[in-house]
């Protein structure tokens, strides 16, 4: 499989996940009951597909997940975009909650894909980070922040550190902290403070 075309997928799937994810939660489809609840049935199938119980959802999954994090923590980056969203909505008035998980949907989605395929000034923080899907993360976040919040300087202050924080390789006790996580928290975050 090409890697290209994996990785093309991977932001395909954050994208729609990202906007499926709100759309389900502003019309009260779904709540945070139900996101904790998706949060506790990804860990467990997580688990299972790791011990080799799940093969369809293996073979599933695999259309989406790079070889490495399939071997040591299937489905991770959809797990983490769901707990990063929960969080955000728990923590953080709506809007801002809204914004930061678009920050994270489409901005991380198009830092990637601009970077691999354009990037050519790697990052002092991250190596396999650069310049120029960082920038391009940024720009494509400020439409879509914007429309929940018209406050145009808190939104590229928002946007900046959601791009910010998808740079560095933060680990803590030797685990990597999912930039998922991190972006629309750091991003709703920033909102609050200049809001």
């Amino acid at each position: 499989m090409s890697m290209h075309k994996l990785e093309f997928r991977r932001q395909l799937l954050h994208i729609f996940y990202g906007f499926a994810l709100l759309f389900l939660y502003h019309h009260n489809i779904i709540d945070n009951k139900i996101l904790l609840g998706m949060i506790i049935g990804g860990i467990i199938t997580s688990l299972m597909v790791k011990k080799e119980k799940l093969s369809l959802v293996r073979r599933l999954l695999s259309l989406f997940e790079r070889d490495h994090h399939l071997e040591k923590f299937p489905g991770r980056g959809v797990l983490f975009f769901t707990i990063g969203s929960y969080l955000t909505l728990v923590l953080f008035e709506r809007n801002i909650a809204y914004a930061g998980i678009l920050i994270l949907s489409v901005g991380d989605a198009v830092s990637n894909i601009v970077g691999r395929h354009y990037g050519k000034i790697n990052t002092k923080l991250n190596p396999n980070k650069n310049i120029e899907g960082n920038l391009a993360g940024i720009l494509i976040s400020i439409p879509f922040a914007y429309y929940f919040l018209p406050n145009i300087y808190a939104v590229i202050a928002a946007c900046s550190v959601g791009m910010f924080l998808e740079i560095p390789a933060i680990r803590i006790f030797g685990f990597e902290i999912d930039d998922n996580l991190l972006i629309p928290i750091g991003a709703a975050f920033t909102l609050t403070l200049f809001t």
